[in-house]
């Protein structure tokens, strides 16, 4: 099937190189949103919050990071609480199924309308694993580095299991109207038990038994309110369901989507499936990461997306295996582990992070001899602008902004009260078009005079 109009929703954070080459594509779980961390504009933690940011797994200070919220959820990008253009009423139960390759490819859609051609990672959990793979698989000369945490190479029969009860208890309740729903209450009972359902599979028996044991919230035999697992399990089925926090065809068109997913391919010459063919293209520096607690996702299978990666050729697959107590949510909260290992991997050589180090402290450099040398005629603003842009057309006010903070910095004593904030705010009141750049006439309108009287003391 197909729909007319397809909307992507995203977020960014960090600033895109000239090159636009240091961007991360970080890929959403399947409940997830593109709001994987804090902004500006948004304030509110994000579901990756504490892996992005200055210094952090995904390091804004040199990475440009893109989340893409996934084609058929309900956050933004198109799916079956979308609007239909042709009837003006929601999709429901005509939007068409689709595939992890069709979300990757919207995700790879949305690259090219923001001119970005090479991408230096490609970084997902869970079903964002399963697209980090597939990203690797369909652009491999596009992708330098890829990371999959908790994936697999094809769903195996106990997570289709898993996701199949889920659907069943939204399904079953007479609320889903066989998805066309939006009219009325929906299925709220259904969507609560497929909660409960799922968060049995995201965490784990060691992490519960540490944490609930065996203790009781009722000194009497009471069917289904004896322990304080039933009451956790219980709670976060009616969360769900209260805040209305997931679209149910959401879960059942995604979920569908991931049951069906394989790398593998047909050999053209014998016309057998092959999963070494279909990742043939995979020879990235890989990073494999699993946890032995995960039951949605065994580690056996991240082992196997190792082995076939290195039975293929690719001798730069790392893969390590957590003892984690949190189950398949560990992604989510080890940020010492997943962390360390996902900043090592997309830093180091090769494919690392060395040529964006030098890049930000040339750039740091023709700055400060602007600012040094005081050279701030339009040909010396020229020069720096065409510098800073080389072919985009237009600079980052992020990166115009850091690249200033840095220089004041540099200056040491002369500029010992400057702020980022401050920078920020008045490169800011340059953007006419209030789209985070500067065009070459807004930035030669930059005057550099005022920063240095107005940030930077006098050198005696």
């Amino acid at each position: 099937g197909y729909i007319e109009e397809n909307a992507i929703a995203y977020e960014t954070w960090g600033n895109p190189s000239r090159l636009m080459d240091n961007t991360v594509l970080l890929h959403c779980g399947m409940s997830a949103s593109s709001h994987a961390a804090s902004t500006e504009e948004n304030p509110d933690p994000g579901w990756w919050e504490q892996f992005i940011g200055p210094g952090r797994a995904l390091d804004t200070d040199f990475f440009y990071i893109i989340c893409v919220n996934n084609l058929g959820s309900c956050y933004g990008s198109s799916g079956p609480s979308s609007i239909d253009p042709k009837t003006g009423q929601p999709y429901g139960s005509t939007f068409p199924t689709f595939t992890i390759q069709d979300q990757v490819k919207c995700q790879f859609a949305l690259l090219e309308h923001l001119g970005i051609d090479r991408i230096h990672a490609s970084v997902g959990s869970s079903l964002g694993g399963m697209q980090a793979l597939t990203a690797a698989a369909l652009y491999g000369s596009r992708v330098k580095n890829v990371v999959s945490i908790s994936a697999c190479t094809s769903t195996h029969p106990g997570g289709i299991a898993f996701r199949q009860m889920q659907r069943e208890c939204i399904m079953s309740d007479p609320n889903w109207n066989k998805g066309d729903y939006y009219s009325g209450d929906g299925p709220v009972n259904g969507l609560r038990l497929a909660r409960q359902a799922g968060t049995i599979t995201y965490r784990s028996g060691p992490e519960w038994q540490t944490r609930f044991g065996r203790t009781k919230v009722s000194n009497e035999l009471v069917i289904g309110e004896n322990f304080m697992i039933e009451q956790y399990i219980r709670h976060q089925g009616k969360k769900w369901a209260t805040k209305r926090a997931f679209d149910p065809n959401s879960l059942i068109w995604m979920s569908t989507a991931m049951d069906n997913f394989t790398l593998e391919q047909i050999v053209p010459e014998s016309g057998d499936l092959s999963l070494e063919y279909g990742m043939r293209d995979i020879m990235q520096p890989a990073l494999v990461i699993g946890v032995q607690t995960d039951v949605l996702f065994p580690c056996w299978q991240q082992r196997e997306i190792a082995k076939v990666l290195r039975k293929i050729g690719n001798q730069r697959v790392s893969y390590y295996e957590l003892d984690s107590i949190f189950g398949h949510d560990t992604f989510l909260l080890d940020t010492v582990a997943v962390g360390g290992a996902v900043k090592g991997h997309l830093e180091q050589e090769p494919n690392g992070a060395s040529h964006l180090h030098m890049d930000s402290a040339r750039s740091a450099s023709v700055l400060l001899g602007a600012l040094w040398n005081k050279e701030f005629s339009a040909d010396s603003m020229e020069r720096l602008f065409h510098a800073l842009a080389q072919n985009r057309g237009k600079v980052s006010i992020d990166e115009v902004s850091s690249l200033l903070y840095l220089v004041a910095m540099t200056m040491g004593e002369h500029c010992d009260k400057v702020t980022l904030e401050e920078i920020l705010k008045y490169i800011k009141s340059l953007d006419g078009n209030n789209d985070g750049m500067l065009s070459k006439e807004e930035f030669m309108s930059l005057d550099l005079t005022f920063v240095c009287s107005r940030f930077c003391h006098e050198s005696t």
